[in-house]
């Protein structure tokens, strides 16, 4: 596939993500039905807190769980069952606003409101990764569409509501349940992660700009090469990780079959990290230089309970829930 087509794939991935996240943003519109939806049900202003707390509670209480499923099995199980989840939340809701006061039980309306923000993190999680993974040079950009989409989710919603049926709870309820399902089911097909191809660049020593395979090995080199492998064990494995990788190569050094080993070890897939390195992130220009930043490097694969023993975990954790809990009492 040519780097055009796989560009359109990409763009049209993000486009996708997008409007997965506008289904998922549906729990900021609890303000605009929560009202009209008590007074149908004959809730107290406690119990309709209470739902719209259990909506909150399964949108950032599911974050960690949901995270880890798109982690493990990629992004498309996370937006399926995230979009299953909302449908159903929505929909319990909307039979149960039809059938009025003492139809269904508290308990369950927390229930079916906790469903519904389970699936908005869910199909969000997978929309987000997707994004990122399929620009590493762009994340901030590629990943502001589906975080600006999941913000405007509800005004999204409402917007449809107050110009098609105004004043129509029930309506709406049943939009938003068949909405979360048709933008999140259709859009799934068209969700991808597309592998990047590698840009390999040779920058040749001193001595190997004297010869004109800029691929060849010094003498020097070679020596060295042949006395460590001299004084390993026979059977064992270099410990040098690109010892491997070089015996593997003819000897007169193609430079295809370099890329070609270096694209089989860094092509993103569906349950690819979103901090490991990856093609485009730091483009490495010399071998030394690639295995002294692998050792030392700021993209370490953290990943996991791992990440409890980090204090810059602690402290990202405290900054973005100070920060994004301010942005919600705003906009509750």
């Amino acid at each position: 596939m040519s780097e055009r087509k796989l560009r359109a794939t990409r763009i049209i991935s993000v486009i996708a993500a997008t409007v997965i996240s506008l289904a998922c943003g549906t729990n900021y519109a609890y303000s605009a039905w929560g009202p009209q939806f008590a007074e149908r049900m004959d809730l107290s202003s406690t119990q309709s807190n209470l739902i719209g707390t259990s909506a909150n509670l399964g949108m950032y209480g599911a974050g960690i769980p949901v995270g880890m499923l798109v982690d493990h099995k990629g992004p498309r199980p996370g937006v399926l069952m995230g979009g299953g989840l909302l449908t159903v939340g929505y929909f319990a809701m909307h039979r149960a606003y039809e059938s009025g006061p003492g139809s269904v039980a508290l308990p369950l309306l927390c229930f079916f409101a906790f469903m519904t923000g389970i699936g908005g993190a869910s199909a969000f999680s997978g929309a987000i990764k997707v994004s990122a993974l399929n620009w590493p040079e762009h994340r901030g950009a590629a990943t502001a569409f589906p975080l600006s989409a999941f913000g405007l989710g509800a005004f999204f919603f409402t917007s449809i509501s107050s110009f098609a049926f105004p004043d129509n709870t029930s309506t709406f309820l049943l939009v938003l349940s068949t909405g979360s399902l048709g933008m999140c089911y259709v859009s799934v097909a068209f969700l991808r992660v597309v592998p990047h191809t590698p840009t390999y660049t040779n920058v040749p020593t001193h001595e190997e700009r004297r010869s004109s395979n800029p691929l060849q090995r010094t003498k020097s080199k070679e020596d060295r090469f042949r006395a460590r492998r001299h004084d390993e064990e026979p059977g064992t494995q270099s410990h040098d990780p690109h010892a491997s990788t070089t015996s593997m190569l003819p000897s007169n050094g193609s430079s295809t079959d370099l890329e070609r080993l270096n694209s089989s070890d860094v092509e993103p897939n569906e349950t690819s990290s979103l901090i490991s390195s990856t093609p485009g992130d730091v483009p490495y220009k010399d071998d030394a230089v690639k295995s002294n930043t692998h050792r030392d490097s700021h993209h370490l694969d953290i990943r996991g309970f791992a990440l409890l023993k980090h204090t810059e975990f602690y402290q990202l954790w405290l900054l973005l829930g100070i920060l994004t809990g301010i942005g919600l009492m705003t906009i509750k």
